[in-house]
């Protein structure tokens, strides 16, 4: 993960609950809970802190880089020369199974 810690909710926030003027207010309202993690999912108030922090800088958001994405198709491309892809072979043509008296395979 490339980027900054993640803000640590794991209680979800509900958001709709709308005033009477426009506004929203946003209220914990689904907990998610496992054995091993307890509640929250053991992020909630900690976040998750990725492998590579990278911040962006507003201003240079703003004129149109993005820091973390760099840094993102940096890593990647590392990875990918460190453990290529392997692609699957092709399969060999299938026969033709249709009703064609001519079609290979057929005895009409």
């Amino acid at each position: 993960m490339v980027g900054t810690r993640t803000w640590g909710g794991g209680i979800w926030l509900s958001s709709d609950n709308k005033l009477v003027d426009g506004g929203l207010v946003t209220a914990p309202e689904v907990g998610t809970y496992n054995q091993k993690f307890g509640w929250g999912l053991g992020i909630e108030q900690a976040g998750v802190i990725p492998d590579y922090i990278v911040d962006n800088d507003p201003r240079e958001t703003f004129d149109g880089n993005d820091r973390q994405l760099e840094e993102a198709i940096r890593v990647l491309g590392n990875w990918l020369l460190e453990e290529p892809i392997a692609f699957p072979r092709s399969p060999s043509q299938r026969p033709d199974m249709s009703l064609n008296p001519r079609a290979e395979g057929c005895s009409a």
